[in-house]
C-alpha cells in the first residue's frame, strides 16, 4: 500500500536526483515503505503564477491520488497563485479528463513534447 504525505526539501532532492527549489513550493511525497516511489508538487515561477509536476507509478494511479491534488491546489491558491501551468502526458489513459475536472485549459505551449494546460484563477 502508498502513503502519500507532504513533501520536503529532502524528498524533492531524492526524487529529482539532487535538484534543490530555492522558492517557494508545495508537494507530496508518495511512499511504498521505504522507497519514494512517486512525486507532486507545485512550483511557484514568479509572483502569482506556478507550475504543477506529477509523477506517479502507473500501479498507482488511483482514484484517492485526486484529493490529495485537490488539498495541494488548496494550497497553492491560498498562496496567492493567479496561474498554474502543467504538462499534460496524453498517453497516460484519463489525463486530459482529469486535467479538465481540476478546472485546467490547453494551451498552444509545449514542455518536452507534451501539451501545457493552464488553470486561472
Amino acid at each position: 500500500m502508498a502513503d502519500i504525505r507532504p513533501a520536503d526539501d529532502i524528498d524533492f532532492a531524492r526524487f529529482y536526483g539532487g535538484v534543490r527549489v530555492t522558492g517557494q513550493w508545495i508537494g507530496r511525497a508518495l511512499w511504498r515503505r521505504r522507497l519514494l516511489a512517486g512525486f507532486g508538487c507545485v512550483i511557484e515561477t514568479a509572483e502569482g503564477e506556478w507550475m504543477a509536476f506529477l509523477e506517479v507509478p502507473t500501479e498507482a494511479r488511483k482514484p484517492f491520488i485526486f484529493r490529495h491534488i485537490l488539498k495541494v491546489m488548496a494550497e497553492v491558491k491560498k498562496r496567492g497563485a493567479r496561474t498554474i501551468r502543467a504538462t499534460c502526458d496524453t498517453s497516460i489513459p484519463r489525463a486530459e479528463a482529469l486535467m479538465t475536472k481540476l478546472g485546467f485549459k490547453p494551451t498552444d505551449e509545449t514542455l518536452d513534447g507534451k501539451a501545457i494546460w493552464k488553470w486561472d484563477s
